[in-house]
């Protein structure tokens, strides 16, 4: 039986082999072959393998699109699942769906619950920072939101 100490541990190896060192074959030590992810940001009408293979290339997609170092900012663990709210400060080096390189310096931001079965990863619910990303290459505008505050009728 795995401990939450065991699931954090190993959500530590995945952030820093897979994502930052780019080493996917952790991905089978580290992730259940039946893993499914959940994630609004991810096109509904791609087509995305499930499990093992859909992790590893959803971590090499993430690596050809920006380049720079990702970090844990806070990690919660609790049974069988880990909290995990991270950055990501690089250069904007691949292409995002329709939209070219602009090798701008970008920050992405995500926050993730990942569930653990058996000492891998099962399954995570994620919520990624896509809209501050698009600003800063300039694919939506910078001042889309006013900085005035409405005024009291």
């Amino acid at each position: 039986m795995t401990t939450a100490e065991d699931n954090e541990a190993a959500a530590r190896r995945l952030f820093e082999e897979v994502w930052q060192n780019h080493d996917y074959d952790a991905v089978d030590e580290l992730v259940a072959e039946d893993y499914v992810l959940h994630d609004p940001s991810m096109p509904e009408d791609a087509e995305w393998p499930g499990g093992r293979e859909g992790y590893r290339q959803m971590a090499e997609m993430g690596a050809g699109i920006v380049d720079g170092r990702l970090e844990i900012e806070q990690l919660l663990s609790t049974g069988d699942h880990v909290v995990i709210r991270w950055k990501q400060t690089g250069t904007h080096v691949g292409e995002m769906g329709n939209i070219e390189p602009t090798n701008e310096e970008v920050t992405i931001t995500g926050i993730e619950i990942d569930r653990f079965e058996d000492g891998k990863l099962a399954e995570t619910w994620q919520e990624v920072g896509m809209l501050p990303m698009l600003m800063q290459v300039g694919a939506v505008p910078e001042d889309l939101f006013s900085s005035e505050l409405p005024a009291d009728d």
